[in-house]
């Protein structure tokens, strides 16, 4: 094994500790929450462990399935609870840190492929969405796959690796089929490789050039294919059994909802379309990015200064490279590896296509995860060209030696410099922000604790009535879950409803219920306007206890006629975050 694999391998073993660190550290207290849309997951991994498994689920207006499988392995494995979601998303991170080595390295050497994988390791918006439980983190790591293996198919066919380039053009079908079963914006990779095809067909028709492709891969193109297939089919007869669950959300959010048009585009779809592109595009340099804190580090854009810069670079370089492509073509000259820059820039617009297209919540870092696969290829490469650069200017300065020390030099201490930004970002500014806290409904998860601890030490009293809206509820349920059902639709009761631990009430309407000696009420953060005023309505009730979070905020309040109480029995106040126990009190 020479030096040079040698510091490659060191050099990705310290990538990989980094990204594991920047999504692993401290996961049990932060994220210290579940919102309820990460709960509704747990819903659908009760389904799946109860034999349910299934490629796409109904609930939430439709969600792909691959992702809960693997939350149901992890909740198998440790149990109902809040950290056991987010794991999946963060051990998907890692995965697609590595991924982007490969599928940099394959294309445009091993610095760049280091670079790329560095720079995503530490980014706050990738460490953010892996930490979270949404399963559009799996798009990146299906698009690098794709991207790597149809590379390494590719440059094995050069090398006349026959065997070995099938294996890899199967593993590039499959993984370019298995992309449909993440989430609803991965579709746009239809339109890239379809690009791409046509790209090549057009090239095809000069006399010079022909169809080489398909003599060359044409073979291995068709084994891919029915690997893509083969792994599409049992989403592809879903579909064919429920065709409206294909569109799902998407008409919802959409550029053409007349009521987004006359809130974001004064009326109009070119108006609502140049609002959502000079979102989506101010989020990533300027600006202050995504201000959900589930999917960025609010108030601060998407990419640090050294990746934003980087990555503006690697486009203008891959333009250059597409029109070097098409000279090429226009010559008469074969083109094979070159093609990936055609490929970059149709991933980048095509997964543009998805975030643009809606104007509900922009900008919108999580409908733009999609992106972050060719935005790092091309900030990598641009760095890798840097560095390149450098070197081979302090070569050519032999009477300034010092020059080499001092480019080295600047780039370590750069990248560090990012490193040490975008780890602050997350683990200062975002662990320590209280809105932050409440984007996650730490305070469901604080009630939920309350709750179990209340049903076991008091299974011969009635159930807490708990005010909360039918929304939030699903963290709740979740956290205190007794069995699996099917989703329910609007004000539905759950099938499960005379099992739960509590009673749900209006909160509107929650002034409306008296309590008898021995219930109890609950409220959470969301409700103290309600507990306010049932407090006023009811003033035979005594308030039991309430508790507090580390900012000095209050996220619970029981009230009751706990056998003729009357004084505050519990004030706790959290001084610091906790993992959830199920069989917390």
């Amino acid at each position: 094994m020479n030096k040079r694999l040698w510091l490659t391998i060191i050099g990705m073993g310290g990538v990989l500790l980094l990204a594991i660190f920047f999504r692993f550290y401290d996961i049990q207290n932060y994220p210290p929450g579940l919102f309820p849309d990460e709960a509704a997951n747990g819903e659908d991994v009760l389904l799946i462990l109860s034999g349910d498994i299934r490629p796409f689920y109904p609930r939430g207006n439709g969600r792909e399935g691959l992702f809960f499988i693997l939350q149901a392995a992890a909740v198998w494995m440790f149990g109902v609870g809040v950290w056991q979601l987010h794991i999946v998303a963060a051990t998907v991170g890692v995965l697609t840190v590595l991924a982007m080595y490969f599928a940099t390295r394959v294309w445009f050497g091993r610095l760049a492929g280091l670079m790329a994988a560095l720079l995503m390791a530490t980014n706050h918006w990738h460490v953010t969405l892996s930490r979270t439980g949404f399963r559009a983190i799996l798009i990146p790591l299906f698009v690098l796959l794709f991207t790597a293996w149809m590379g390494y198919t590719i440059q094995s066919v050069k090398r006349q690796q026959r065997v070995r380039s099938y294996g890899y053009a199967i593993l590039a079908g499959m993984a370019w089929g298995g992309g449909f079963y993440t989430y609803i914006a991965y579709r746009v990779m239809v339109g890239v490789v379809v690009g791409v095809a046509i790209l090549l067909a057009l090239a095809a028709l000069h006399p010079k050039i022909g169809f080489p492709h398909w003599r060359r891969y044409g073979k291995q193109l068709v084994a891919g294919v029915i690997a893509a297939a083969a792994v599409l089919v049992p989403l592809g007869w879903y579909f064919v059994q429920q065709p409206e669950a294909f569109v799902g959300r998407a008409g919802q959010v959409s550029v053409f909802s007349e009521n987004l048009q006359k809130e974001y585009g004064g009326g109009t779809l070119l108006g609502t379309l140049a609002y959502s592109t000079r979102e989506t595009l101010l989020a990533f340099f300027t600006g202050q990015g995504d201000l959900n804190w589930r999917h960025n580090v609010a108030g601060f854009s998407l990419l640090n200064q050294l990746t934003g810069l980087l990555f503006l670079l690697g486009v203008a370089w891959t333009i250059w490279g597409s029109l070097v492509v098409l000279k090429k073509i226009w010559q008469g000259t074969e083109v094979h590896l070159g093609m990936i820059y055609a490929y970059l820039l149709l991933l980048l617009a095509g997964m543009l296509v998805p975030v643009i297209m809606t104007a509900e919540g922009m900008p919108h870092g999580l409908r733009s995860i999609g992106l972050l696969p060719p935005i790092f290829i091309l900030a990598g490469t641009a760095a890798a060209v840097m560095v390149h650069w450098g070197m081979k200017k302090a070569n050519q300065s032999m009477k300034q030696k010092w020059w080499a020390g001092v480019w080295q030099g600047t780039i370590i201490g750069v990248v560090m410099l990012s490193i040490l930004y975008d780890g602050a970002l997350y683990f200062l500014v975002a662990r320590n922000d209280a809105q932050a806290h409440y984007a996650y409904r730490a305070d469901l998860t604080e009630v939920a604790k309350y709750i179990n601890g209340y049903t076991r030490n008091n299974a011969d009293k009635e159930r807490p009535y708990l005010v909360l809206d039918s929304f939030s509820v699903q963290t709740v349920h979740w956290l205190t879950t007794v069995s699996a059902h099917e989703y329910t639709v609007g004000d539905e009761p759950h099938p499960d409803v005379e099992m739960h631990k509590w009673e749900l009430l209006d909160p509107a309407q929650s002034h409306l219920t008296s309590l008898k000696p021995g219930e109890i009420i609950v409220f959470t953060q969301s409700t103290m306007v309600d507990a306010d005023r049932y407090m006023q309505t009811h003033s035979e009730v005594r308030l039991l206890e309430k508790r507090m979070n580390r900012f000095g905020q209050e996220v619970m309040r029981v009230y009751g006629l706990q056998d003729g109480a009357s004084q505050v029995e519990g004030v706790r106040d959290d001084g610091e975050d906790r993992g959830f126990d199920l069989d917390a009190g």
